[in-house]
């Protein structure tokens, strides 16, 4: 049965009173208006059903879409009871509730129906504490209490300023300038004496390396460790660069790019003309002998020590391999082998036919030697 004044209720027993509207539960349905009902057949409209309330006749009440209570006053869920929110609520990222400072809040509407969640605790950014901020399961990740001065050791524990972290423990000042004369941590150690400073830079071209300054630009003409030694004269240039194609041997400088036609070392002397360039390549097919370029390449058509002469005719080729079957004679190709149908030493003669090389006698295979008409029988 309905009821259809704001100032009437059904009491269950089958009479009608005119009441305060306040003794009907006006707020628990959407437009102010009271559905009373004894069972769901009472209620008319699709999906009502009749919800029972204590000492009282029921209301009809028509669930919301999901089921789900929210803030706005009105029993959506038909349970009897409005604004019922879940238990706990928390918005968080997944996983992440319950773990180091985090955790799920009660869900309470505000004056204005937002809906709110009491007590909750969400992931922030991590930070030295002993606390896991970000809820992540671990503990001050990110920070290293070995070295870091503002958390030595333990977090909080910061170092005074000068100090450094080490191993956990702050220990006194340390040099930061390693220039000659500087003494900035007060010990009476000065630039490179103080072991603060080894590996650091003393300067322009200058490294301190086990308590002395060591020179380390060696192609400057500068003493840059200030040891009164430049360059290559100074030990610590040993096996060091002195610029493109040079390199420190023996407190000197040493050319080692030896085709480039450049005075890599300053001693007046360019490639093969440097003894420092002996047997060592002066480009390709060409290895620097006796002070001077030779061809080592004999076959390529390239004149490869600069001397205006190609292949055998240059007499560094005498004796020297010109390809398969062919070898530098007299400052020319001569052919070698005469019995494999091929022109050798390019002069347009094949085997036992190039006379010259492939002289009467010469084996030509198969028990064969070549004769004097050019044949091979």
């Amino acid at each position: 049965m309905k009821s259809i004044s704001s100032l009437v209720c059904a009491l269950g027993f089958g009479l009608w009173m005119a009441v305060a509207a306040s003794a009907c539960w006006v707020a628990e349905l959407p437009d102010g208006t009271i559905f009373s009902c004894a069972s769901d057949e009472d209620c008319s409209l699709a999906g009502e059903k009749c919800v029972p309330r204590e000492g009282l006749s029921g209301y009809c009440c028509t669930p919301s879409a999901n089921a789900t209570e929210v803030c706005n006053g009105v029993d959506d869920d038909c349970n009897g009871k409005k604004d019922d929110l879940a238990a706990t609520c928390y918005g968080g990222p997944e996983g992440t509730a319950g773990k180091g400072r985090c955790k799920a809040g009660t869900p309470k509407c505000g004056a204005n129906n937002e809906q709110l969640c009491e007590g909750e605790v969400q992931p922030t950014e991590e930070l030295c504490n002993r606390v896991d901020d970000n809820c992540d399961g671990v503990t001050d990740e990110g920070f290293d209490l070995q070295q870091d001065v503002k958390n030595c050791g333990a977090c909080g524990t910061a170092c005074s300023a000068g100090q450094t972290c080490v191993a956990g423990r702050c220990t006194g000042r340390v040099q930061q300038t390693c220039t000659e004369g500087s003494d900035d941590d007060g010990d009476g150690l000065v630039g490179c004496a103080d072991t603060d400073c080894d590996q650091k830079s003393c300067g322009t071209g200058c490294t301190c390396k086990s308590n002395v300054a060591a020179e380390t630009t060696c192609n400057d003409n500068v003493d840059n460790d200030k040891d009164t030694k430049n360059d290559c004269a100074d030990t610590d240039c040993a096996n060091l660069s002195c610029g493109t194609g040079c390199l420190c041997k023996s407190n000197a400088a040493a050319e080692t790019l030896c085709g480039d036609s450049n005075d890599n070392d300053r001693d007046t002397k360019i490639d093969c003309a440097d003894t420092d360039c002996a047997n060592q390549s002066c480009g390709t097919g060409c290895l620097c002998k006796s002070n001077a370029a030779a061809e080592t390449t004999c076959n390529d058509n390239v004149d490869n020590d600069k001397d205006t002469k190609v292949d055998c005719a240059d007499t560094d080729c005498a004796n020297q391999s010109c390809g398969t079957g062919c070898l530098c004679k007299s400052n020319a190709a001569a052919e070698t082998t005469c019995n494999d149908g091929q022109d050798n030493d390019k002069d347009n003669k094949i085997d036992c036919a190039d006379t010259a090389d492939c002289t009467t006698g010469t084996a030509c295979g198969n028990g064969r030697t070549c004769k004097s008409n050019g044949t091979c029988s």
